[in-house]
């Protein structure tokens, strides 16, 4: 009994705050410039596309669910190799705190599941006879800053930090220490757009 009272509760405080909350949807597009930590890879160029759901609870907070389609991995320069390109759906969620009340500028803090879904990454057999894959997630944190314009265009700067190792270190491929974590690493840099609803 107690347990659906609190459930009850829940959900009409939930339904209140959502309520009076004023949601759109909007897009994200920018640049990555990625690198992965402990390698011998140098920094990488991609691009990164995707949507985003921003519910404004208060003039100075805004909750941002976000999916997006992330090109990471680094550049194999060093000895005129094949590039690492690993392609990852992202699922964030951006918490923004503006410093005034209008919209104008703004910090962004929050967590990301970023889901490997293709690396050009060639799987090789270590001396155990262990199958060498790339990671298939990643969780990373994320922060940055950013400017909205009362139209709905934004300009935004965020730092990425991945948070698992990417385990292909013991391969060779790319160099680094077996003892030291391979992690992604990205500065992304763009523009997103709110639509009015």
């Amino acid at each position: 009994m107690k347990k659906l009272l609190l459930l009850s509760l829940f959900l009409i405080i939930s339904s209140n705050l959502f309520a009076q909350s004023k949601s759109q949807l909007g897009i994200r597009l920018g640049a990555n410039s990625a690198r992965v930590l402990n390698s011998e890879l140098d920094t990488k160029t991609g691009i990164y596309a995707g949507l985003f759901l921003a519910v404004r609870f208060t003039d100075s907070y805004t909750m941002q669910p976000e999916i997006a389609y992330s090109n990471q991995g680094g550049n194999a320069s060093f000895r005129n190799g094949e590039d690492l390109n690993i392609n990852y759906v992202s699922i964030g969620l951006a918490n923004k705190f503006f410093v005034s009340k209008n919209q104008g500028f703004h910090f962004t803090l929050g967590p990301s599941l970023d889901i490997n879904f293709d690396d050009n990454f060639i799987n090789l057999i270590n001396d155990n006879g262990d199958n060498l894959e790339i990671t298939p997630i990643d969780i990373a944190v994320f922060g940055g800053i950013g400017y909205e314009f009362d139209f709905g265009l934004a300009m935004e700067l965020r730092f990425k930090q991945g948070l698992i190792d990417l385990d292909f270190n013991d391969s060779g491929e790319y160099g680094g220490n077996s003892e030291e974590n391979q992690l992604n690493r990205v500065i992304q840099i763009g523009l997103a757009y709110k639509f009015n609803m």
